[in-house]
């Protein structure tokens, strides 16, 4: 991480480590980092989005970048505009799955990519050495047409006729709203679609990609099968089929069987369960690792043009298609691959290995300390041949993550315990 960017771009509170200022000097550091040139804008339905939009404007026009503004729309809407426009960059105002009180700036590069570590250090320093103001400022305009590309996109995409299958959406007042029913319609689904409405103060509150139990509690009762959940700006998804939360392995694991995998790869990472190792293993395909986080899955994917990877959080990347994280899209596909006639066969569910996590707030520099290091070490040590620890710090919150994978269950909640209690002393 750098000193503004975390894992996903630069994050935070909204008024406290992110604000107006902050978002100025981005524009300002985006326009001199890419010399110009046009930037597309998106954003979600968080209340301060506009205010962020505006400061971030201003500061892009001022460093005489010119500004396209797009509205509400998902993530990979924005990266998919911002290629197919042959932008400079595009950026995305969003905290994706966060609360609504938090906010973000993504940030793409002419080809649609999240940008490298290189690359966020490069706008950090213009950040924090801020060139002259341009003698010639740049100009503001808006895209009408950005939704309805998106929408006739995903639709050629997905290229099926799906003959009037219901689907449950909880869309979680976030960018989804704004297109996903028309998608679902498009491709012949009768969708009930929930939570569509943009209401910013309400984004991801109990419903969306982080509360699946919402669309299995909402769909009882009725005859529909399966339910899809999208976060904030609707690049993260979670499925429920037939009353059961399916993990986000799993929904990997049955996209790849509906696709035909470039050489024989799924791109996962660190944290992806061994059980989707060992399942891919046994259909004679390799799951590679990543760091977490969707930009890096993409950087693999990119460099050796692998078409299938993502992360059990839920982001999904099907390349060349998506260039990021597309919930919408990674829906359809899950559905393309089970669906033969109009009818649902069942999902494959992974028997997974004993996994568990915990996020325990604390500052970043706890993950350098001798006795955390120690703490690696020796659970490293203990678990070579039966399980494995992965600790770091979030790339999203101000939190340690530390998630153990074993054999023997019982030795996950003792680990866990003992590095919660090391965190919170």
């Amino acid at each position: 991480m750098g000193k503004y960017f975390g894992t996903d771009g630069i994050r935070g509170k909204y008024g406290d480590n992110l604000d107006v200022e902050l978002s100025y000097k981005t524009g300002r550091a985006v326009a001199a980092f890419f010399g110009g040139g046009s930037c597309y804008i998106g954003r979600d339905t968080r209340v301060s989005g506009p205010d962020i939009e505006a400061a971030l404007v201003k500061g892009l026009t001022d460093g005489g970048a010119d500004a396209v503004l797009l509205g509400i729309l998902p993530t990979p809407a924005v990266a998919h505009i911002t290629v197919s426009h042959e932008a400079v960059c595009g950026i995305m105002i969003s905290a994706s799955h966060n609360p609504p009180e938090y906010n973000g700036i993504k940030i793409f590069d002419g080809f649609g990519v999240k940008l490298s570590e290189e690359q966020e250090g490069g706008i950090e320093y213009y950040i924090d050495n801020l060139p002259n103001v341009s003698d010639v400022k740049g100009k503001v305009s808006n895209m009408d047409g950005a939704k309805n590309e998106y929408i006739d996109y995903v639709v050629k995409c997905i290229d099926y006729d799906f003959k009037g299958l219901k689907v449950w959406l909880d869309c979680g007042y976030g960018a989804s709203g704004s297109v996903a029913r028309e998608i679902f319609e498009k491709v012949g689904t009768k969708p009930e679609v929930d939570n569509c409405s943009m209401r910013g103060e309400k984004i991801n509150a109990g419903c969306g990609a982080l509360h699946p139990e919402y669309v299995r509690n909402s769909m009882k009762g009725t005859d529909c099968r399966v339910g899809f959940a999208f976060d904030g700006d609707a690049d993260r998804l979670s499925v429920v089929f037939d009353g059961e939360i399916l993990d986000g392995d799993s929904v990997l694991y049955n996209m790849s069987k509906g696709m035909k995998l470039k050489g024989g790869v799924v791109v996962g990472t660190v944290l992806s369960n061994l059980a989707l190792e060992k399942q891919l293993a046994s259909d004679g395909l390799r799951l590679l690792r990543t760091s977490v986080g969707d930009k890096f899955i993409c950087e693999m994917m990119t460099k050796n043009k692998y078409n299938l990877g993502g992360e059990q959080s839920g982001h999904y990347i099907i390349h060349p298609q998506a260039t990021t994280g597309d919930g919408i899209l990674s829906a359809l596909t899950f559905l393309k691959t089970l669906c033969k006639g109009g009818k649902l066969s069942e999902p494959v569910k992974l028997d997974l290995c004993p996994q568990k996590a915990i996020a325990v707030p604390a500052p970043p520099t706890i993950v350098y300390q001798s006795g955390f290091i120690a703490l690696v070490e020796k659970y490293t040590e203990n678990l070579r041949g039966i399980g494995r620890i992965v600790a770091r710090y979030s790339g999203t919150e101000p939190k340690v993550r530390v998630m153990v994978e074993c054999s023997k269950p019982q030795l996950v909640d003792i680990i866990l315990k003992e590095f919660e209690t090391y965190i919170r002393s």
